[in-house]
């Protein structure tokens, strides 16, 4: 590297944690970011490190189910429809990219980088400024239907081929694992394997120990344009056209670093996916382990002494709206699952949102830029962002000091889908 000063753009798990490996690796770090680092994605999510989530979101039958999920105004899944061009390249390089040889090739690159993220929080958590909650408990897959079994089992199936240690379990099996839950499901897929922070808790704790550490922050910065010199970035221009002189940049704003790419000539293929949560403060009723209800795809995840739910994937464009009725079929699914259970009347106010950045392929952009040589990139991790928040960091500050990669970089390219 040149030198090691570095200007990183979003305040999210990324650009946290790769300021954190920065800023080890001795370097000069400045995070800028358009908020206050109060909210956004990477605090309202489930909070779950899932090594279980290896097959990307682009897969066989995925687009037939997204079809028939447009039609309830209920359901875990909708795209907005509309003519925008950005869009309909994302459907085609996802459709193209829904298929069993990717599917094949992608599922052990997404269960390392998993894997590697749960060890990297689990160092950060034994080091005594970090009290985040993060627990190895594993994941519970629950179901209702026997046709719902049978995706599961061939789930564990493929887990098992993998490396992943995975039980499918029954009611009564499940009980033993869930003594204070009341459950009316068929069965339940286990993965022993998981873990599961409170995320909130990390972003505030990384934000306080960065800070203490001389990691310099730029917050309410929204940065709108580059300034280019040759092939490198030589400032950055805010939306108030104040100039930020630089040496490197690290772009990792999730879904608005492709507009933000943009500006440099750079293009990402990436859709916002919208999701929502709910945090109950001192739930009384919880599960003990991070669960998913199978076919409503709501995720249940305790955090110390509260509770959170939160659902769906919701592609319309990055709109501030809040669909009433899709949070409405996250609270009515969870008494299907858990007789004892129920979720009390919520205002607006309290319904958490945030914007996933997602790829066609289900992989996320993890690289530098083949044009500019001092630009490196970190996004579209979907729904995985915190899950794979630390490997990430970690992976950006090998590229940037010029040390090898815990992990071969290729299958994260940004120009993957150029031709």
């Amino acid at each position: 590297m040149e030198n090691d000063t570095v200007h990183i753009i979003g305040g999210g798990i990324i650009g946290l944690c790769a300021a954190w490996y920065l800023k080890k690796a001795g370097c000069t770090v400045t995070v800028i970011d358009k908020g206050d680092l109060k909210e956004g994605t990477s605090f309202g999510n489930a909070g779950m490190i899932v090594p279980s989530h290896f097959v990307p979101m682009a897969n066989p039958g995925v687009v037939a189910q997204g079809l028939k999920w447009m039609l309830n105004s209920k359901s875990p899944f909708y795209i907005k429809p509309r003519l925008n061009q950005d869009l309909i390249q994302w459907l085609w390089h996802f459709y193209r990219s829904s298929n069993h040889q990717h599917v094949k090739q992608a599922m052990p690159i997404l269960y390392e980088l998993n894997e590697h993220s749960k060890g990297l929080y689990r160092e950060l958590t034994s080091l005594e400024s970090f009290d985040f909650c993060f627990e190895e408990k594993g994941l519970l897959m629950l179901y209702k239907s026997s046709k719902q079994e049978e995706k599961e089992a061939k789930m564990a199936e493929q887990a098992r081929k993998l490396g992943v240690e995975a039980e499918i379990l029954d009611s009564e099996e499940l009980s033993k694992l869930e003594p204070d839950m009341d459950l009316d499901v068929l069965g339940g897929l286990y993965f022993p394997g998981d873990a599961h922070l409170y995320s909130n808790k990390l972003m505030f704790q990384l934000v306080e120990v960065l800070k203490r550490e001389g990691v310099q922050f730029r917050t309410n910065t929204s940065i709108s344009d580059f300034g280019l010199r040759g092939s490198k970035i030589d400032t950055l221009i805010d939306d108030k056209g104040n100039l930020i002189p630089v040496k490197n940049v690290i772009v990792a704003s999730g879904t608005w670093t492709a507009n933000l790419l943009k500006k440099a000539n750079i293009k990402l293929h990436i859709q916002d996916g919208k999701g929502y949560s709910i945090t109950l403060d001192q739930s009384k009723v919880k599960p003990r382990i991070p669960t998913i209800l199978s076919e409503a795809k709501v995720a249940i995840t305790p955090m110390g002494d509260d509770l959170r739910i939160g659902g769906t994937l919701e592609i319309s464009g990055i709109s501030p709206k809040i669909n009433l009725k899709r949070i409405q079929g996250i609270k009515e699914s969870i008494p299907d699952y858990y007789r004892n259970m129920d979720l009390p009347h919520t205002e607006s106010k309290d319904i958490w949102k945030g914007y996933r950045p997602c790829t066609p392929d289900g992989m996320p952009y993890i690289g530098k830029s083949r044009t500019l040589n001092n630009l490196y990139v970190g996004t579209g991790h979907g729904m995985m962002g915190l899950s794979l928040g630390a490997i990430t960091g970690k992976l950006l500050s090998e590229l940037m000091t010029q040390k090898k990669p815990s992990m071969n970089l290729f299958p994260f390219r940004l120009d993957r889908f150029e031709k």
